[in-house]
């Protein structure tokens, strides 16, 4: 789910790009990891937007869901699903062009605000595009970007553990990923009477 999802804001950012009028192309958006720049030996994240993920978390606020279903008179138990939020930076990469880089982080920061939330209705065609998307969760898939303000101690750690320089970027926080595996731990029978010595008592 989660290599989906950051396929849908990828493909939605990369069309907004590509209706430019200066130049701008879908392929100017990509999905990599923004540390492997300096061994980018072929050149696919040279003059590219890059979406690289950077932290996961869980939210918390939605882990007390029930584990327990009814289904066909049997009560079953399974884990509840997990929720995640996702931390993406999106680095402008135009080693040979600052000013274009800058622009180009200009066109996402406009993307985002005009467009944070993605579901089905409104990314027909992006979901389209992936032939992976068969998992009966994006019926309800939800994603909402915010933008995310560091500081710059937090700026320092970040590009430190990276292993590089740092460049052009924004950070967003993504909500909310659902991660359910539909496995169920175990079933059991619904106790609808109990009986003690004196007969059967309905529950």
């Amino acid at each position: 789910m989660i290599s989906e999802s950051l396929k849908i804001i990828k493909a939605e950012l990369g069309r907004h790009i590509g209706n430019l009028n200066d130049n701008g192309s879908e392929k100017d958006v990509v999905l990599g990891n923004i540390s492997q720049l300096e061994n980018d030996e072929t050149g696919i994240l040279k003059d590219k937007v890059v979406i690289t993920l950077v932290n996961s978390e869980e939210e918390s606020a939605l882990k007390n869901s029930s584990s327990f279903y009814r289904s066909n008179g049997a009560l079953t138990f399974q884990n509840p699903p997990v929720y995640l939020n996702l931390y993406l930076l999106f680095t402008a990469n135009w080693p040979g062009n600052y000013e274009v880089a800058l622009s180009r982080l200009s066109s996402v920061m406009e993307f985002f605000q005009g467009k944070n939330i993605f579901t089905i209705q409104n990314s027909p065609n992006s979901i389209a595009d992936q032939e992976s998307f068969t998992d009966p969760d994006f019926i309800e898939l939800r994603l909402i970007l915010d933008m995310y303000t560091m500081t710059f101690e937090q700026i320092n750690h970040l590009w430190g553990s990276l292993g590089g320089k740092q460049i052009p970027f924004l950070m967003y926080k993504m909500r909310l990923v659902k991660i359910d595996s539909d496995r169920v731990i175990r079933e059991g029978k619904v106790i609808d009477e109990t009986q003690n010595g004196t007969g059967v008592i309905d529950n």
